[in-house]
């Protein structure tokens, strides 16, 4: 399934790029699908014959209007360019007997321009504008002769070329908006569902389409809700099953500092006959004391494990002789273990090192090691321990044999996790590996 997505996954770039190539495209079909019904505008008779000469008509007329109604003379060649100027597709020529006043391609805001059109040039441009006409046309100073040819065929063409490509543009951006609208309506509803986490509800499944980045933005969003909910719901779990570790330690400490207290009372009144009697309560009180100190240090265990903030001050860390400290405990704590038939193979390091610890907490750690080693390890085999230096550390490893059944069962199940939060609490860490019936547990 994983194959067939990577195959069928879409980059957002591809998916935004296609959409501009498929907008343009179709822009540019139109376009040309459009140039070509211009061109066969251009070469129609109706706009060589009709629409040509009716606007040439109309402008005769205009000029004629503009004489009238600004007084002009023949020779104000400076007030007939203006017009000139306002009407760029019609080029003529004004005479009278032979002279030429007036030449639209002679700029006259230059002196020096003496341009006359030849008979010659004037036969050239008939016979490219065959629709070019003469003119009666009345200035104030009399009656005066105007050749007359135009290209409003051109000016039309380049019209309908404008209004081309104003749709053209139009039409690729309605389609370009038309594709990557889903799109952006996707972006909406991932946003809208990422708001509805933000705001709780964790049961909101954020929809997944297509396979580009967005969707796998909503695809990790989703993973990331199902985590939090199986999170919060073990934490629920552990929570409640740590509170009734705690009722049910709280309930057996009563019974045996009840016993105890009895006990206690029954030595301190005197009432017994014998002093075989007095060390039967003695040895009963004690061994309720170490009843309470077993729960008690399963109690301190529990909220070690998960005590929030394990990080110990600078300043509770004592400096110490790395192998006479670790050599010190380990006396202190194998010889009830050798009884039991266990030994112990301990490799000393190649050079000396100083450790900065803080003492009880290492003492826990070990208590807790040993213990681990004389419910699960196997006796048969000798517990390797080993000590190395490196650079910043010193490493402390301590390899068993595990056995096929353990001695007694661990209440809490937490031995482990006091030994990680203990060194965590030095800024050391902890490591655990099995392999081959093989348990390794190592501290740094």
């Amino acid at each position: 399934m994983n194959k067939i997505k990577k195959l069928t996954s879409k980059s957002l770039y591809i998916e935004l790029w296609l959409s501009i190539g498929f907008a343009i495209l179709t822009g540019v079909i139109f376009y040309l699908l459009a140039q070509q019904i211009n061109e066969s505008i251009y070469a129609s008779s109706w706009s060589s014959e009709e629409y040509a000469k009716k606007r040439l008509d109309e402008t005769i007329e205009d000029f004629q209007e503009y004489n009238i109604e600004n007084d002009v003379h023949a020779d104000d060649t400076l007030v007939i360019q203006v017009w000139s100027k306002q009407n760029p597709y019609v080029y003529f020529y004004i005479e009278k007997g032979g002279k030429q006043t007036y030449n639209s391609l002679v700029d006259y805001s230059f002196p020096d321009s003496d341009y006359i059109m030849t008979d010659d040039e004037l036969a050239e441009s008939y016979e490219h504008n065959p629709y070019a006409k003469v003119y009666n046309i009345n200035f104030s100073d009399g009656e005066y002769t105007m050749h007359v040819f135009e290209d409003f065929q051109f000016d039309l063409y380049n019209k309908i070329q404008t209004v081309n490509l104003f749709i053209t543009a139009i039409i690729i951006i309605i389609i370009y908006t038309f594709l990557i609208r889903k799109k952006i309506h996707y972006i909406k509803e991932v946003t809208s569902g990422i708001n509805i986490l933000e705001g709780g509800d964790l049961n909101y499944n954020i929809p997944v389409k297509g396979y580009d980045e967005i969707a796998h933005v909503a695809e990790s969003l989703n993973s990331m809700r199902v985590a939090v909910i199986h999170q919060m719901e073990n934490e629920k779990k552990a929570l409640q099953a740590n509170n009734r570790l705690v009722t049910a330690l709280s309930h057996d400490l009563r019974t045996p500092l009840t016993t105890q207290m009895g006990y206690l009372e029954i030595l301190k009144e005197h009432h017994y006959s014998s002093p075989e009697e007095m060390d039967k309560y003695l040895s009963t009180a004690l061994d309720t004391c170490h009843q309470i100190k077993e729960m008690s240090d399963r109690l301190f265990e529990y909220f070690l494990a998960f005590d929030p903030n394990p990080k110990r001050a600078d300043d509770t860390l004592e400096e110490f002789d790395g192998m006479d400290f670790f050599m010190q405990i380990i006396s202190e704590l194998t010889p009830p273990l050798m009884e039991q038939g266990f030994r112990f193979d301990v490799k000393e390091p190649n050079e000396n090192f100083t450790i900065k610890v803080n003492a009880d907490d290492i003492l826990r750690i070990f208590n807790n090691v040993f213990t681990n080693i004389d419910k699960y390890a196997d006796e048969s085999s000798p517990v390797e321990i080993s000590f190395v230096k490196d650079e910043t550390s010193a490493i402390v490893t301590f390899t068993n044999t595990i056995r096929n059944e353990p001695r007694k069962n661990e209440s809490a199940k937490i031995g482990l996790i006091s030994i990680s939060s203990l060194m965590k609490r030095q800024g050391g860490s902890s490591f655990t590996r099995t392999s081959n019936n093989k348990f390794t547990l190592e501290l740094k």
